[in-house]
């Protein structure tokens, strides 16, 4: 508790009220050592050993995984877009933090608000109509059932009102159609440039995910990549959801593998058999394969 505050007077009488860390907006100076808890570092990768037609492929995930940050901000709140622009025109000393914790928001403090003007952070996200309570979506979803009920309650779909005003899900492919077609046209050009059947097969199959909204195919290609190059990309995580955990979020992840260090952990694991037959128990607990 932060202690007595005056918020407000009229008529020269001073009201006091109870005001919490949460209720005051930090000082742009505040701000600014707010930011300094987070320590830059460069995340690099040797691409030297790649060959320059998947150097190309590497230059198109980059691309198609920046789409997701956009993507992320829309998710998290719709306020985002307008504000980020906002911060951006004026030069805002906020804009870094913002940017860190992709809104207004400082996650590091329980999500105090930092940039003044915008709301407590919605619990639902973007991902429910504004105005909506979690009870009245709750209430609503209970009184579907079957197919309806399913979309309504999947990864993949938001909530939104119709024009008549009732409530219904909406796919991905359509919410974040332009977002979409244009990460889905980038993952197709990374597959026609490698040569790795298994990345090939999961960078389109992904591209086809973002058109369909069916993820499972691409999931499973995922689950099978061999590549030097292997990215996470699309929806996942579904902490944003602070209602229901239901919504996924977008996000990407664009890694190389390390075959200098692979090769050391595949000499461990041949190894691991023999690991196994001497652990210190009775051999019946012990894996035979």
């Amino acid at each position: 508790t932060f202690g007595a505050a005056v918020l407000a007077s009229s008529g020269g009488l001073a009201v006091q009220e109870t005001a919490t860390v949460q209720d005051i907006v930090p000082s742009i100076d505040e701000v600014r050592a707010m930011s300094t808890r987070f320590a830059r570092a460069d995340i690099g990768a040797d691409i030297s050993g790649l060959p320059e037609n998947e150097r190309r492929t590497l230059a198109k995930l980059v691309d198609a995984a920046r789409l997701m940050d956009a993507l992320f901000l829309r998710q998290v709140w719709a306020g985002n877009d307008a504000m980020l622009q906002d911060l951006a025109r004026r030069n805002d000393p906020r804009l870094h933090y913002f940017l860190i914790n992709k809104g207004p928001w400082s996650r590091l403090d329980h999500n105090r608000l930092f940039v003044p003007g915008a709301p407590a952070k919605p619990e639902g996200a973007n991902f429910y109509p504004a105005g909506t309570t979690k009870d009245q979506i709750d209430k609503w979803i209970e009184s579907l059932s079957g197919d309806a009920k399913a979309q309504a309650t999947g990864f993949f779909t938001t909530i939104r009102r119709t024009p008549a005003g009732t409530l219904t899900a909406v796919p991905y492919s359509v919410e974040y159609q332009g977002e979409l077609a244009h990460a889905a046209a980038l993952l197709r050009d990374a597959a026609k440039l490698t040569t790795q059947p298994s990345l090939r097969k999961y960078l389109t199959t992904r591209a086809d995910a973002f058109i369909s909204n069916d993820y499972y195919a691409s999931d499973v290609a995922w689950m099978e990549l061999d590549a030097s190059i292997e990215p996470t990309i699309g929806p996942y995580e579904v902490y944003e959801d602070e209602w229901f955990n239901f919504k996924a979020a977008f996000e990407a992840f664009i890694t190389l593998r390390d075959d200098v260090e692979t090769k050391k952990l595949d000499s461990f694991a041949g190894h691991l058999q023999a690991l196994e037959n001497a652990l210190p128990i009775d051999p019946k607990y012990r894996n035979a394969k």
